[in-house]
């Protein structure tokens, strides 16, 4: 697998080249660590001519961003991982795209801000358009808020990965994200939580079965079996590797269901398609996992299924 980690000189990429080091794997994986300065670089050959010295901040900037990916990258290598880094001139968001795209990554690992990113669930700008029109795999590294008294302090950050929460449906997308992790290396003792959402019946068909209530409770009851067969049967893909495995089925709104589970259970990770059963085959969120990746109290990981898989 090809991950491309996109980094600058925040603790969020810190976080991000923590997330690399537990889930890549020296045997299969190949990482690019990659920096965007971000000024207008379009503008600095005219201005070279009114103002010399810009050439010299130019090449100013250059060490620092060299000094910054050698930094990420040799920590990538003490872990026996084939690193490679580069450097980018531009707008960070257009460019970690383009990036992506051209090396043909599998997946982009990045902080959920940047520099001048608000420390908040929200992503950062940079992140959102990433999560929204990269080609391949996204996953958004959060550091979490962490309550007082608690003994799960910023696992992650600690190099550790214990609760990972992978909701699912009955989509092609769905099972990709299923695929996708199962594929991952993982903690040994890490805990995986596979999880589905029945949604209530719309209020279209309360009204075609006015006064047929026992039978759409039958219809309701058929539902939720269905679901608790169908995340028991996700969840024995990861069974056998060492792995705690518990299912939990919801009955609700999917978007708040799982963002509230993902903060009850205190997960480090989130995983799911970037698109449920309805939704389009394109490169733009579907809606819930656009909800989840933008407000989630953990990192996320959004899994795409592209032509070539």
């Amino acid at each position: 697998m090809k991950i491309l980690l996109a980094v600058d000189d925040s603790r969020f990429s810190e976080a991000a080249a923590q997330t690399v080091l537990i889930q890549a794997s020296p045997q299969r994986d190949e990482v690019l660590v990659v920096h965007v300065v971000d000024i207008l670089t379009t503008c600095i050959p005219e201005m070279a001519a009114y103002y010399p010295g810009v050439e010299h901040g130019r090449d100013a900037q250059r060490k620092i961003a060299e000094t910054l990916v050698d930094r990420f990258g040799e920590s990538l290598c003490k872990q026996h991982l084939r690193v490679s880094t580069h450097i980018e001139w531009g707008n960070p968001k257009s460019k970690i795209i383009d990036t992506a795209a051209g090396w043909c990554a599998d997946l982009i690992v990045l902080g959920s801000h940047g520099l001048t990113g608000l420390d908040r669930f929200l992503m950062g700008s940079v992140a959102s358009a990433v999560i929204h029109h990269a080609h391949c795999s996204v996953e958004l590294v959060r550091i979490p808020a962490v309550a007082k008294g608690t003994g799960n302090s910023e696992a992650r950050s600690r190099g550790k990965l214990q609760k990972i929460l992978l909701p699912v449906d009955d989509s092609t997308f769905s099972e990709g994200a299923s695929q996708f992790l199962s594929e991952q290396v993982l903690p040994s003792k890490a805990e995986i939580r596979v999880m589905h959402v029945v949604e209530p019946p719309t209020l279209l068909v309360f009204r075609e079965m006015c006064g047929q209530e026992l039978e759409l409770q039958h219809i309701w009851e058929d539902q939720t079996q269905l679901a608790r067969a169908f995340v028991d049967m996700v969840a024995e893909r990861f069974r056998g590797k060492q792995l705690e495995v518990t299912t939990r089925v919801a009955e609700g709104d999917p978007k708040s269901k799982i963002l509230d589970e993902a903060q009850q259970w205190k997960a480090d990770l989130i995983v799911m398609g970037s698109h449920g059963r309805t939704s389009f085959a394109r490169f733009l969120l579907g809606s819930v996992s656009d909800a989840v990746a933008s407000h989630a109290c953990c990192s996320v990981e959004l899994v795409r299924k592209t032509s070539s898989n």
